[in-house]
């Protein structure tokens, strides 16, 4: 994580400048846990803690990670009705998972929706591994990342880049390219199973 990308995150959120949290946890999020039996769950980028909530409603055991403050005391105060041994909110950094204190694995499912695609190619890698590591065999790993588009550096993911960067840890089972809402740009929606 750059400071750069830290402090452009810190300022949105300060400004409430935050198209991505919509506060609707995505239909193929809701597809996923209507499919799979209730487990352990690890959202990556949980921002104010939307998705995280959503599966403690529906019986699972989550745990999120983001780097800004300000989302995280978010994330607490929407998850607050909850007990706290159903879940962990940690202010932290998702390139360097291995260090994260808190973290409950293995994980039966991971999600990140938006967050891996502005990890800076020198960490993808890394992190691809890490989240592996994270999850029991054959867990499933959600993962929503916006397609690079002109003027925008060290952001998107091909599908070609999941590709080469998740095969070696993880199936791909399905991915589906399509107009993000929010940016009108390409995006894809990428299921995993861990090998």
């Amino acid at each position: 994580m750059t400071d750069d990308h830290f402090q452009k995150f810190t300022d949105r959120y300060q400004t409430s400048n935050t198209p991505w949290d919509t506060g609707i946890t995505p239909p193929e999020i809701v597809s996923v846990v209507a499919e799979l039996p209730a487990g352990k769950a690890l959202d990556l980028g949980c921002g104010t803690g939307t998705n995280v909530r959503y599966l403690l409603q529906h019986g699972w055991q989550a745990d999120g990670i983001d780097f800004i403050a300000q989302a995280i005391e978010m994330a607490r105060a929407k998850l607050a009705d909850f007990p706290p041994e159903r879940y962990a909110v940690l202010c932290d950094d998702v390139t360097k998972l291995d260090q994260c204190a808190g973290l409950r694995p293995p994980y039966d499912l991971a999600i990140d929706i938006g967050c891996g695609h502005a990890i800076g190619a020198e960490n993808q890698a890394k992190y691809a591994r890490d989240v592996a590591g994270l999850l029991k065999p054959s867990g499933i790993f959600m993962l929503y990342a916006h397609c690079p588009s002109e003027g925008r550096t060290n952001f998107g993911l091909t599908a070609d880049d999941v590709m080469r960067l998740f095969t070696p840890h993880f199936d791909i089972m399905w991915h589906v390219i399509g107009i993000d809402t929010t940016r009108g740009e390409l995006a894809g929606w990428y299921r995993m199973a861990k090998k």
